[in-house]
């Protein structure tokens, strides 16, 4: 009997300090449904250890509280980009009068009048490629420096503000803080490599923002349309064989017209960035005072177990588990568990497993020397 207390209490002491298996990252259990055709989830062929969402309908729904989204991409650290299904409603990306400017050294200027501008940050907030703040950035392609508004674009206030606060706390937890591409893009660029290039020159960090033009353009799989310059009017170089029948070869476009985030490289003005129109065409003459649909975007960071099959009547929803930060005095947080919406606090799966194993094993400990001391008066 003493041998096999003894036995006993050397394996639980053990198992007690083995690591318990970190649960999968959303990321990597859809990776396991990765596609080479048709609709569905594809490698990233432009950025490595990325991957895409492509086709007319595929099954990449999440329902985050009680809206509807879908997923863009799964990023190389291991977030998730998602997009709002539906359009919040029609707003300018810019109001005409926040931010114009009379003096030419400024990035806010119009040749002829007051349009809104298309600095999505501000000269606080926006990056160089390296993640340095500037306070200037070009209107177009390596051309001349202009100096930044001090406030951001007015979606940009909007979504950061207002529609982050009209989310629940569940949700919240959920948007990771990213760096986005704002740099300007050319109009007649025939390679999505290098739209993706000029896309990343300037960034923006933030949690709330738009798709990217390339977003757009990556979410086909119509042979014909592989490039930003291929998405735009015909007359300009573009297909029609991109924008007829968008719907079958492209879940990013709607039926209202949309804005993304990205610019348009223009010498003279600063008031145009990439719309997608009611035909799926990606639009490139629209200012950014008008009002167009609004489909929030943004990153999700977090581990989860994942229930539904990425359906519109079925689609993903999520178990979220989140290890808080530890610290020299605290190594063992408890763990917060957010099953679709609703939270509850557990303990931590690592800390609470230790616990019952290591009390087990000192309860052997005890067992072992009250018979080791009954034996001896023996």
């Amino acid at each position: 009997m003493k041998k096999l207390f003894l036995i006993l209490t050397v394996i639980l002491l053990s198992i007690s300090f083995y690591p318990v298996k970190a649960m999968e990252k959303t990321a990597d259990i859809l990776k396991k449904n990765v596609v080479t055709t048709g609709d569905g989830l594809y490698v990233d062929s432009t950025i490595d250890g990325r991957y895409i969402y492509r086709g007319g309908n595929p099954n990449n729904y999440i329902k985050l509280g009680d809206d509807l989204y879908r997923i863009i991409s799964l990023e190389k650290d291991g977030t998730i980009k998602v997009i709002k299904q539906d359009s919040i409603g029609d707003m300018a990306w810019d109001e005409a009068e926040g931010r114009y400017s009379t003096n030419s050294e400024d990035f806010c200027t119009c040749s002829y009048g007051s349009y809104g501008c298309t600095s999505w940050g501000s000269n606080t907030t926006t990056l160089d490629k390296n993640g340095n703040n500037v306070d200037k950035m070009p209107r177009e392609l390596n051309g001349t420096l202009k100096k930044l508004p001090e406030k951001e674009a007015t979606l940009n206030t909007y979504l950061n503000n207002d529609f982050y606060n009209s989310l629940s706390d569940d949700v919240k937890s959920l948007i990771a803080e990213k760096t986005w591409n704002v740099g300007p893009t050319a109009w007649n660029q025939t390679n999505l490599s290098e739209s993706i290039k000029e896309e990343s020159v300037y960034k923006w960090k933030g949690k709330i923002a738009l798709m990217n033009a390339t977003d757009y353009v990556k979410a086909s799989t119509n042979s014909e349309c592989m490039s930003v310059s291929d998405y735009e009017e015909k007359y300009l170089g573009g297909k029609e064989s991109c924008y007829n029948n968008s719907s079958a070869h492209n879940y990013l476009y709607s039926n209202n017209a949309l804005w993304t985030i990205s610019p348009l490289s223009t010498v003279f003005n600063a008031i145009f960035v990439y719309s997608v129109d009611e035909v799926g065409k990606l639009y490139t003459d629209y200012s950014v005072n008008g009002g167009l649909g609004v489909r929030p975007t943004f990153y999700l960071s977090f581990e989860t177990t994942l229930n539904g099959e990425g359906t519109e009547t079925n689609p993903y929803k999520v178990l979220k588990y989140v290890e808080e930060p530890k610290d020299e005095e605290n190594n063992n947080k408890d763990e917060v568990k957010v099953d679709n919406g609703q939270i509850v606090e557990v303990p931590s799966t690592s800390a609470f497993g230790s616990i019952i194993i290591a009390g087990l094993g000192i309860a052997c400990v005890t067992g072992s020397a009250l018979i080791m001391r009954r034996t001896t008066r023996k």
